[in-house]
């Protein structure tokens, strides 16, 4: 097993490689090649992964509470510096099993000499501390600090949702996400794989609203996914492809398909009868659609490497149209989503629209299309759609209701919970060519 000081230097490292290069996913990918390099497994592998996404997920709380103590400003202190005060006051502030002077005394030995003495002084001012005075006003300000969030997106959240909503949603980042599979019904039922699941250890709990979701809790991936009995699928995914109610038969395109889990749960609401077009952009990415449905025995699944916001002249009688877009209903797993400049989704709606507006033109008459993301923002759902219904008056919104869902505008957002991913959902229909 290696040594605990050998996690923490680990950790520093990838923290301060994410300084340097930010990027969607990006500590996943330096978490998972650290544990490669260094052989980490069991107590150390946990720590590791939960140090770096731990200050990460709040990284602007930790650096409010580093200024209040440092006489310097955030911007003059060197970058190993800074990262090891965020280490050390996480570990003191969020993980109660680690002892605290354990958490200080590992922290300043990983520190270089001349910054020993003034982290030192840093943690220990932390310790003596009995609380830490957050900002109560004003609201953005006040939800910044708490739930570590740039204040422009929780200025933009609140003139969305409004103050009460928008903490709910930010606190909803901050959960650690429980593990939704999607049962194949292909070979399996809920009631037998919730079974499987139990006898194995796990904490089982089933989704609400689709019969086909369960919520597992427990220590590593459940082997019934490395056997094809389920998938990986948040409910609100799941949520999507009911509303699409695909049906034996069907000549389905799912246009942006990567990594294929909407393509996998129609196959199954087909009864692996008929046919799935499962499109994306990058032919590297289409392996994990092909050895997934061959693992969750599917075999009406074609895969096919194209640009989905150009039109083509085949029909479909369904199309799952799931576009790009900003992520931020899944902030909670993917936490570099919500440090992003909202400038940077500017592109998106363009590019949203022009994928909406190529793969109706393949949609038969009669045909239904579901078009979704996993973002809350309305400038990437509502003003898309709205603006597409309104340019493309032989398509009709198709109201709907799925659980205690209700969509009569045939448009349903789903907020981000503990429970289930933020998600939008618009089901249309062709009326005529």
């Amino acid at each position: 097993m290696a040594e605990v000081k050998n996690v923490r230097r680990a950790a520093l490292d990838v923290l301060m490689r994410m300084e340097k290069e930010q990027g969607e996913g990006y500590s996943n990918r330096l978490v998972d090649s650290a544990i490669s390099k260094h052989g980490f497994d069991g107590a150390d592998r946990a720590l590791l992964s939960q140090l770096v996404s731990g200050v990460t997920e709040r990284r602007i709380t930790l650096d409010y509470i580093i200024s209040k103590f440092s006489r310097s400003p955030l911007s003059k202190l060197d970058s190993d510096a800074l990262c090891l005060l965020r280490m050390g006051i996480y570990q003191l502030r969020y993980l109660d099993r680690i002892p605290q002077h354990a958490a200080v005394n590992e922290t300043v030995n990983l520190a270089r000499s001349r910054s020993r003495g003034f982290i030192n002084a840093i943690l220990r001012s932390y310790l003596r501390t009995d609380s830490i005075k957050f900002p109560e006003k004003p609201d953005d300000l006040r939800l910044s600090v708490t739930y570590s969030a740039p204040r422009e997106l929780c200025a933009k959240f609140i003139s969305i949702f409004g103050a009460v909503e928008s903490e709910k949603i930010l606190a909803s980042y901050l959960d650690a996400p429980a593990l939704t599979l999607r049962v194949n019904t292909l070979k399996t039922t809920r009631d037998e794989l919730i079974s499987i699941l139990e006898a194995e250890g796990f904490e089982c709990i089933p989704t609400t609203t689709s019969p086909y979701g369960i919520r597992v809790t427990g220590s590593g991936l459940p082997t019934a996914i490395r056997e094809g009995l389920c998938f990986v699928q948040d409910e609100s995914s799941q949520i999507s492809s009911l509303v699409l109610d695909p049906k034996a038969g069907d000549v389905l395109l799912d246009a942006c398909a990567c990594p294929g889990g909407k393509s996998f749960s129609a196959a199954m609401l087909m009864e692996n009868k008929g046919s799935i077009t499962s499109r994306d952009l990058h032919a590297s990415k289409l392996p994990l659609i092909s050895s997934g449905a061959e693992r969750l025995g599917i075999s009406i699944i074609k895969t096919e490497e194209r640009d989905s916001s150009l039109p083509t002249d085949k029909k479909y009688t369904k199309i799952i149209c799931d576009v790009p877009c900003s992520g931020l209903g899944v902030a909670a797993k993917k936490t570099e989503i919500k440090y992003r400049s909202l400038s940077e989704n500017a592109e998106l709606p363009p590019l949203q629209y022009s994928i909406l507006a190529a793969v109706s033109k393949s949609l038969e008459v009669g045909g239904v299309l579901v078009y979704s993301t996993c973002t809350i923002l309305p400038e990437e759902n509502e003003n898309v759609v709205d603006k597409f219904l309104s340019e493309h008056t032989n398509f009709e919104a198709v109201p709907f209701k799925v659980g205690e869902h209700n969509a009569p505008s045939g448009k349903l957002t789903l907020l981000p919970t503990a429970e289930h991913d933020g998600f939008f959902i618009l089901k249309i229909t062709k009326k005529s060519n």
